[in-house]
């Protein structure tokens, strides 16, 4: 373990309401402290009391290992005490874990999770809450103005990142010493594949310095924020900055070489050889980003004139149509789905949602669709689902121009990340020839 963590346990020291005061908090009372407190009692003095460090020294980490004993945790706000259920057995989890379920528990939002939710908070995670959040809000579980406060206190907390996740240490400020010394390796044994301009040569590079990074800050406390995706990634951000550049595309479309390499890295500095060629590569993406601007915005207005015809029927509607798609249900594509109707085996019909979506991932169903609608007047609500009944949203196709807009939002998101990557396919299967 590169992190100085430790294990916190009750010392059964009794904490009365009136005498929570941040700065009577100790290593003694800190636990059985946690164990009284509620949402409103996480103030910014009691985060710099528990995490801040001062004179080099602080009281706890995020990530430090926090024993549950029986009895301690309920995930029922205050409002529904009277159902009151404990855990029956101890459980360990985090103090920064178990915070976030302070929010979640006095929010109401604990039950939404089946519990105390466990999983480390990384991008993918924080994405997949928002969204189950979204689910809830969608199907009256919770309320506008309690989802509201949720998203004010995820933003009360950013100013803290740096003191809940340091993002420097001097493991990290040094790494590129280490990496460095595998990047020559690799340079000596690839310069002439480099020298050409290969493109898949220096992603093999900077994926093999990528793995030897990961391996070498181990478990340093600020290479978290890269493994989480929060703040940047290991493949754009780190690499940028203390692994490489790489592969960088020559805005000229008539040069004969496509690509060019760029081996230095931010933190040390590129080299007055590459520089060029970066000022090169920004220019290409600050063109293309306003390039795609533009075509993106006027293909939006094409939509908008094209469909905006396009409504929906009365909530209930049903054409009866037996035409359906057939789709393969996963947890990466199952949102797109959501509030569709599938068509069971008996013929009837049963929504996708929030209480209903598990028993589908996994399976090949067939779905009513939009497109398949034989309605004169619309689209019924069988086919086109209930999405648009909850967001009261009748004129359907207004939202088309999201098609294009979201081909747009991606163009202008890759400006930021411009790592060129290869992939390899087989024709043969890409036009569906075995």
């Amino acid at each position: 373990m590169d992190r100085n963590s430790k294990t916190w346990v009750s010392k059964g020291v009794t904490i009365a309401k009136q005498d929570i005061v941040d700065e009577n908090i100790t290593s003694a009372n800190l636990v059985d402290f946690l164990f009284t407190i509620s949402k409103d009692d996480i103030t910014y003095s009691m985060i710099m009391t528990m995490f801040g460090e001062f004179n080099g020294k602080n009281l706890a980490n995020p990530y430090d290992l926090l024993e549950v004993p029986a009895g301690k945790w309920s995930y029922f706000t205050d409002k529904e005490r009277t159902k009151h259920k404990s855990n029956k057995s101890k459980f360990t989890t985090t103090i920064g874990i178990f915070l976030y379920n302070i929010f979640l528990r006095d929010f109401g939002f604990s039950r939404l999770f089946g519990g105390y939710f466990q999983d480390t908070i990384t991008s993918k995670v924080a994405g997949d809450v928002e969204k189950t959040l979204s689910y809830a809000l969608l199907e009256d579980k919770i309320d506008v103005e309690d989802l509201k406060q949720w998203e004010n206190t995820i933003q009360w907390l950013m100013p803290f990142e740096t003191v809940l996740t340091p993002s420097h240490t001097e493991k990290l400020l040094t790494c590129t010493k280490a990496i460095n010394k595998e990047k020559e390796k690799l340079l000596k044994k690839y310069a002439k594949e480099l020298d050409a301009g290969d493109a898949a040569v220096a992603e093999k590079i900077e994926q093999e310095l990528i793995e030897f990074a990961k391996e070498y800050m181990g478990d340093d406390p600020s290479f978290d924020t890269f493994k989480a995706g929060t703040m940047g990634s290991i493949g754009n951000n780190f690499k940028n900055m203390f692994i490489m550049r790489g592969a960088v595309k020559n805005p000229d479309p008539n040069a004969k070489q496509q690509y060019n390499v760029v081996t230095g890295n931010y933190l040390d500095g590129v080299p007055a050889n590459e520089y060029t060629t970066i000022a090169g590569g920004a220019a290409a993406g600050a063109y293309s980003r306003g390039k795609k601007t533009e075509f993106g915005g006027y293909v939006e207005k094409l939509f908008d004139a094209a469909y905006q015809h396009l409504s929906i029927d009365p909530p209930g509607s049903d054409c009866k149509t037996q035409r359906y798609i057939t789709v393969d249900l996963t947890n990466k594509n199952i949102g797109d789905y959501m509030y569709s109707f599938v068509i069971k085996s008996n013929g009837n019909l049963e929504r996708i949602d929030s209480e209903t979506k598990d028993k589908y991932i996994g399976k090949t169903v067939k779905l009513r669709f939009a497109s398949m609608c034989e309605s004169k007047t619309g689209f019924c609500n069988k086919c086109v689902g209930d999405l648009p009944y909850l967001l009261d949203n009748k004129e359907i196709g207004l939202i088309m121009s999201q098609i294009p807009d979201r081909l747009k939002v991606a163009s202008l998101k890759g400006f930021h990340d411009s790592t060129v990557t290869t992939t390899t396919f087989d024709p043969m299967r890409a036009f569906f020839q075995k």
